[in-house]
């Protein structure tokens, strides 16, 4: 039976014959990416899970050579899914994969497109060799194709948004000393986007912010229910950008939180 990480490392070496050099480099690195998610964020590998005395001790051998690598500026982990059978990757792996641990790691659309083309040229791979029946096949692609295209539009918009408020959000640098009378930290999901601004919605209290003011080619790429790695400050009545991280699409659920901030000068 094929496992997991066989699929992966056969799948390399396959898409070696098949491409030149940087699209080789770029399906290891996708392949890597994909098996850290699934040991490190996802719930394949449940919690608490008991070591016997021999794993305990592979696992602080381990530990201490990863402590002696990051010191010689080594920061890769290494990232090995054992034994786990092809069957236990649900399509919904993929869906956070992609909307969420992607977007939040590296956050370059061109990137993430190319991650895209060799999640589906994975697929196809091991498609081809009978890893899995015809309905779990089309539910994969399925989900890297609803995914993937709003992964690479939060991108994007994860980026200009950025530029966005280096520039100091749209004010003038006269106003941008005025002292803000309040904070609000943590994620934000959009819940009204007209053709001058958006509200969002910290769910955690019920409490919307906004409207904020943007520029229509920012505004155009924000659909509803996007959600906001943001800080905002509240100055007069009008809400502005201070901070912006990664956005995630509506399609990749992300509990909304709100922290409150320090008492601080823009």
């Amino acid at each position: 039976m094929l496992t997991l990480q066989q699929s992966m490392d056969e799948f390399v070496h396959f898409y070696a014959d098949q491409h030149d050099g940087d699209h080789v480099e770029l399906a290891g690195q996708c392949m890597e990416m994909l098996a850290l998610y699934l040991i490190h964020y996802s719930d394949m590998f449940p919690e608490g899970e008991l070591l016997d005395d021999g794993e305990l001790a592979e696992w602080e051998e381990g530990l201490e050579q990863h402590m002696s690598d990051l010191l010689e500026g080594d920061t890769d982990p290494a990232a090995d899914l054992g034994s786990l059978p092809l069957e236990v990757l649900d399509p919904e792996y993929l869906r956070d994969f992609l909307g969420w641990f992607v977007v939040r790691e590296i956050g370059d659309s061109e990137l993430i497109e190319g991650y895209i083309e060799v999640l589906r040229e994975w697929l196809d791979f091991v498609q081809s060799r009978g890893g899995w029946s015809s309905g779990q096949y089309v539910s994969h692609c399925e989900v890297v194709s609803e995914v993937g295209d709003e992964a690479i539009r939060v991108a994007r918009l994860s980026r200009v948004l950025l530029h966005f408020v280096r520039l100091g959000s749209g004010m003038s640098p006269r106003l941008r000393g005025k002292r803000f009378s309040r904070f609000i930290e943590g994620h934000g999901r959009a819940v009204a986007v007209d053709k001058h601004t958006i509200t969002l919605d910290f769910d955690s209290r019920g409490e919307l912010a906004g409207p904020i003011q943007l520029p229509r080619p920012i505004l155009e790429l924000i659909e509803l229910n996007d959600v906001f790695d943001i800080e905002l400050g509240l100055r007069d009545d009008d809400w502005v950008m201070v901070d912006v991280g990664p956005v995630y699409p509506a399609c990749v659920y992300v509990e909304a939180e709100e922290f409150e901030g320090l008492d601080k000068l823009s």
